[in-house]
């Protein structure tokens, strides 16, 4: 990669990360803190930057299939997605993790995903909401607090755009 140019890898761990703090989301294949610190110290080498990528409202199945975070879902049935607003319940949660990811990542950036969150909008309360505000409203209010958590721990936040795009009447409300 390196020899090619590549200059930035983002990394997505989901279940394979070695968390301690809510190590129920460890699965059996999850690699150790050391293999994630040799992989990043490598790829430094290399000057390619490790980006730890963590999700922070849909492709959160390996997480809310967990009893312990049933109530962070917005559907009983399809565990994919945080409702968006659970925030203070989800800001805990969300801080815990990251911090354990970005204990073990020097890159000055986070990726926060946000991609792909198809039951924006979906439980009653989210309704009610978005009939209020818009789904914008919605999706930036919530983004805004995860943002507020990365730029606390001094890094920089990166996300998706495919539902902003989709839904951009917010946009301007988000953090640069």
């Amino acid at each position: 990669l390196q020899q090619s140019g590549i200059n930035t890898i983002i990394m997505e761990y989901e279940g394979s990360f070695p968390f301690t703090e809510n190590g129920i989301v460890s699965n059996r294949y999850a690699y150790t803190k050391e293999e994630v610190i040799d992989f990043v110290d490598y790829c430094a080498d290399l000057n390619i930057d490790v980006i730890p990528l963590q999700q922070c409202l849909g492709h959160l199945e390996y997480i809310l299939k967990f009893d312990k975070f049933s109530a962070l879902r917005e559907d009983h049935y399809d565990v994919s997605q945080i409702c968006p607003l659970k925030k203070q319940e989800a800001r805990t949660f969300y801080s815990d993790i990251i911090s354990e990811i970005i204990a073990l990542h020097p890159s000055k950036y986070v990726h926060i995903g946000g991609d792909e969150a198809f039951l924006l909008g979906h439980c009653d309360e989210c309704q009610k909401y978005v009939n209020q505000y818009g789904k914008s409203q919605l999706f930036v209010e919530y983004i805004k607090m995860i943002t507020e958590i990365i730029i606390e721990k001094g890094k920089i936040p990166v996300l998706w755009a495919d539902i902003i795009l989709n839904h951009p009447e917010a946009i301007s409300d988000l953090p640069q």
